[in-house]
């Protein structure tokens, strides 16, 4: 007796099936006058699928026969008792496929077609989630809020958690496709003249039901440009990470794309329902002097923190009283965005839960000499000033910040800073529409990891705009 079975509960669906040409004959009973001898009869059969949906069962209903023999119509044939069930689990290549079982017993057959349709069985774990700042990741397909072309393909399967996992089946035969929203262009990933040197996925694999090596491919339908990667060992039951230099690991080195493929690798063996999880697909930010979003023209982005404890990871509120200057130095002939602190947004001795902090993070180059510029505005309306004045304050941090609340509470930790009492208006008050210029000349630390922040300490709106870091 075959006995089977797949380590899931089992989901029981009975159908009788009856031979139309053997329709409404009947069991003989035993008779004295066959000398007690009971006649070889097989009426039907009922089958059963449970499991994964690929695990059928067939119960021949006979009367006097000692066996029977069950073609499933996918390999050899398996033999059974008298009143017993026979079982086989047909593979899960294809994610439907038809069959016709055959039963011979008594020297009579019947048969049935059945369409067997297989399920995928999920996994449950996930890997960690990304620890990069929000702003220093592209995500295509992370649980981390981030920016992100988006993504579309594959099976998305939930788990408890609430981290989302990518699911590719029939590696074996098809490829697991992933579809961007957006084409990413290398050179400008995160921004105009901002991009990124790598990209990491996280792979997970159970060799029974999956594949053992892996094929990644970058589809540049615009140039009709494929870039490869091939035979990338998994292993079993565990998830893989994998880094890979867009510029050397693959085959020609890849500029952009808009499509990604998972396919078995050269060499690799593919089992059962060839399936294959994904999770953690992102480009980090190749950082450097150069600031992002710097004329605020894009609102927060770039500019906002990840955590701020007890505190708002916002920076600066909304503006639309910017500078008439652009970030090359052109007169707009009318007030650009800009940023604005608020007095209920404003720090120093007006610090509270409200109090808005403006951070990005930068990679220059170790020991090096720059310069922070920016421009700043403070309106002149009357008001209860702080001890010292109303104020913008600039610096550069000495070091990254995992939590707003730590770069707050160590600002004394600076390669430079500026505070700046010029309070003649908003922008549009001031000779020229400017506001103040600021320069801040820094060396770069031994790490070159240095973040600019800002903040207004003023009872009144304070602006700031068009902030650059520039070599010297």
């Amino acid at each position: 007796m075959n006995l089977l079975k797949k380590a899931t509960s089992a989901l029981l669906i009975m159908g009788i099936v009856i031979s139309c040409d053997d329709e409404g004959f009947i069991p003989i009973a035993p008779d004295d006058s066959f000398n007690g001898e009971t006649a070889a009869v097989f009426s039907s059969f009922s089958t059963a699928t449970s499991g994964d949906g690929t695990v059928v069962s067939v119960t021949p209903i006979t009367v006097g026969v000692d066996s029977y023999v069950v073609d499933f119509g996918d390999g050899s044939p398996i033999t059974g008792a008298q009143g017993e069930t026979v079982t086989y689990d047909y593979p899960n290549i294809n994610a439907s496929e038809d069959y016709t079982i055959s039963v011979t017993a008594g020297g009579t057959t019947k048969t049935a077609d059945i369409t067997v349709n297989h399920s995928v069985e999920s996994i449950s774990t996930a890997p960690p989630s990304p620890e990069g700042k929000r702003y220093n990741l592209l995500n295509i397909f992370t649980d981390v809020t981030s920016v992100g072309s988006g993504a579309s393909g594959g099976k998305v399967v939930a788990l408890e958690s609430g981290n989302n996992l990518l699911e590719f089946s029939r590696l074996h035969s098809e490829s697991g496709v992933l579809e961007l929203s957006d084409e990413v262009v290398i050179a400008d990933a995160f921004y105009s003249g901002v991009g990124s040197s790598n990209i990491h996925f996280d792979v997970h694999s159970n060799f029974a039901t999956g594949i053992d090596k892996l094929k990644i491919t970058f589809v540049d339908n615009t140039n009709a440009v494929n870039h490869v990667i091939d035979d990338l060992d998994l292993i079993d039951g565990e998830w893989v990470g994998f880094d890979f230099d867009l510029s050397t690991d693959f085959s020609p080195a890849v500029a952009q794309f808009d499509e990604i493929l998972f396919e078995l690798g050269t060499g690799g063996t593919a089992n059962d329902h060839a399936t294959i999880t994904v999770d953690n697909i992102y480009m980090t930010r190749m950082t450097g002097a150069t600031i992002l979003n710097g004329d605020f023209e894009d609102g927060q982005d770039f500019w906002k923190w990840t955590t701020f404890t007890d505190g708002e990871t916002n920076p600066f509120g909304s503006s639309s009283d910017g500078s008439d200057f652009d970030y090359d130095g052109n007169d707009t002939g009318g007030k650009t965005r800009g940023a604005k602190w608020s007095s209920s947004q404003s720090g120093g001795e007006f610090r509270s839960s409200s109090s808005r902090y403006a951070y990005q993070e930068l990679v220059l180059t170790p020991g090096a000499n720059y310069v922070l510029e920016y421009q700043y505005a403070i309106k002149d309306d009357s008001g209860t000033d702080p001890i010292g004045g109303r104020r913008v304050v600039g610096l550069i941090l000495d070091q990254h910040y995992d939590d707003g609340a730590d770069a707050v509470d160590n600002l004394g930790n600076n390669l430079g800073f500026n505070e700046g009492f010029v309070a003649e208006g908003k922008f549009s008050d001031t000779d020229n529409d400017f506001g103040t210029l600021v320069q801040i000349p820094f060396t770069a630390n031994s790490s070159g990891e240095v973040a600019v922040m800002f903040y207004a300490v003023s009872p009144k709106d304070a602006y700031v705009d068009n902030v650059k870091v520039i070599a010297q």
